[in-house]
């Protein structure tokens, strides 16, 4: 393989090795590459297996302006800011001196670092078990785990500098390798932590049990103290629910919590610690995931967000705007509902499928949850959880027409809706654009939805998105933006109306974490990631 850099004469051995490591990682992490490439790069194959193999030799930014010239190279060399990311691929190896370059260069500032233990996309479906070389129980290109407990080696005495971390394993033994050096009794603390994200991406072969007994321990990370964090990210991964950074996260505006076995959730206690004791959260996000048990096992000793004295059973979420609830029963799911309230609450993700959620739809319709009883004034609804939203996105809630129309009918706020229609009821959609009856009004009609500006489909035919952006038009309530998911039928015509009818069209695809938190579509027309990968028409 060709040398990239060409370093100035009279620098030192080390700086060649560092910069030689860069190298490597920088087309490691953009290569694909082929099997005689892998075995020996220069041997007599490899010119002719070259167009099989693509080779993108461009290194990160901060390596690229540190060979400009020597000036350049001073400069960027002394300028700990561009050092502070540390990335760490399954093709990485001991003694890792990328990462100890990193570590050196971004001197005392807090560093942002993610490790993916996890096997190359392609991988993932081999079987490992023929290897030789490989642990037990991963892939032979994983990242063993042995150079996981050197990596933590170099990083953990760099713990009080960390500023984010975020973990990605295939296996759950890699997890634990991880939560085992973070909990070693030695740490004092990670004093400037604000985003811990761990992801444990495999399979689970039951819901009610933690498939390796041996390794459920529930750690306490950082010694329990982490003050500034503000976004945690559990999926598949248990930890000690008592800890401080969880049950008095004063700082924290993020929680998600997936795919957790009941054996390894919070107790309802611990549970509500956690919300209450995160007076700032804005984001909650529940996917197969919460309190341990059936709503009526969650007793109601502790306390409230906002109240200090007795607990009343409701705990108010003051802060709360975006709420996601996906995989849970239809009885687990609403008996969330009545113990959390969210009086700010105004962008909801809902994928729920397994069962008939009417009676879940129905409440959300219908009064709100508050810890303290209100007397609505003569004449004066109540306002239900559904009437303040501004954005609502529905991939799966089987239920009842009616208790559609009752939802729509809560929805007059409502300027984003996302439906993912391959599992919805064709009333979701067609309630957009058939006139519905007003409650409590007779032979009064309208249409849902009176300040829907955005409208984000999937698995609908152009043809039906023609008229129903007609029919909203000729009712005086226009769609400014519509968007459909790449796959579906879209005629040359279709396209072509729609581009000259709406002010904004286009095509997106779908994310692979469905249940994702949504961004909303009308925010990513404003400047604002989403959820969805925008795609060219």
């Amino acid at each position: 393989m060709a040398d990239y850099w060409n370093l100035e004469a009279g620098e030192n051995l080390k700086d060649e090795v560092d910069e030689e490591s860069e190298t490597t990682n920088s087309k490691r992490s953009r290569v694909t590459r082929n099997d005689s490439a892998d075995e020996d790069e220069d041997s007599p194959s490899d010119a002719s297996t070259d167009s099989d193999a693509t080779y993108e030799l461009v290194p990160p930014f901060e390596v690229l302006i540190s060979h400009v010239c020597h000036h350049w190279r001073m400069v960027a060399l002394n300028t700990p800011s561009l050092w502070t990311e540390i990335d760490v691929s399954p093709l990485d190896s001991p003694p890792f001196e990328r990462v100890q370059v990193l570590l050196e260069r971004s001197k005392s500032l807090p560093i942002d670092i993610r490790i993916d233990c996890e096997p190359p996309d392609d991988e993932e479906e081999e079987d490992s078990s023929g290897s030789e070389d490989s642990e037990l129980g991963q892939s032979p290109r994983s990242m063993t785990f042995s150079d996981l407990d050197n990596l933590m080696s170099l990083l953990v005495p760099h713990i009080s500098r960390w500023g984010s971390i975020e973990v990605a394993v295939a296996c759950y033994k890699h997890m634990f390798v991880f939560l085992s050096a973070v909990s070693d009794p030695s740490i004092a603390g990670a004093p400037q932590l604000e985003a811990l994200q761990l992801y444990h991406h495999e399979d689970a072969e039951s819901l009610t049990a933690f498939a390796q007994p041996d390794l459920v321990q529930h750690f306490k990370l950082f010694g329990g103290v982490a003050p500034r964090l503000k976004s945690v990210a559990l999926w598949g991964v248990h930890v000690d629910w008592c800890q401080e950074w969880l049950s008095c996260g004063s700082n924290l505006l993020d929680v998600e919590l997936a795919y957790h076995t009941d054996d390894v959730r919070p107790s309802w206690t611990q549970f509500a610690a956690i919300l209450s004791g995160a007076p700032k959260l804005e984001t909650l996000s529940l996917c197969s995931s919460g309190p341990l048990g059936a709503p009526n096992d969650w007793n109601s000793a502790g306390r409230t967000g906002s109240h200090g004295g007795d607990y009343t059973g409701v705990i108010e979420l003051h802060s709360l705007t975006h709420l996601v609830l996906a995989f849970h029963s239809p009885a687990y799911a609403s008996g969330l509902l009545r113990r959390l309230a969210f009086p700010a609450l105004k962008n909801l993700t809902l994928d729920l499928d397994d069962g008939d959620f009417t009676d879940f739809a129905v409440q959300l319709a219908g009064p709100v949850m508050t810890t303290v009883p209100v007397t609505p004034k003569d004449g004066e609804k109540r306002r239900s959880l559904l009437s303040g939203l501004e954005s609502l996105k529905i991939s799966g809630l089987p239920c009842a027409d009616r208790s559609v129309e009752l939802m729509y009918a809560e929805l007059d706020n409502l300027k984003a809706l996302n439906l993912a229609m391959t599992y919805l009821s064709p009333a979701f959609l067609q309630l957009l654009y058939h006139p519905s009856s007003v409650p409590s009004k007779r032979d009064v009609c309208r249409l849902c939805l009176p300040s829907l500006t955005t409208l984000t489909t999937a698995d609908v035919p152009g043809h039906e998105i023609r008229e129903l952006v007609q029919k909203r038009k000729d009712a005086g309530v226009p769609l400014k933006a519509v968007y459909m998911e790449e796959n579906d039928e879209v005629t040359d015509q279709d396209l072509k109306w729609l581009k000259e009818n709406v002010e904004e069209f286009d095509f997106f695809e779908a994310s692979d974490d469905e249940f994702e938190t949504l961004a909303d579509i009308e925010e990513e027309h404003e400047g604002s990631e989403s959820e969805w990968e925008e795609v060219d028409d």
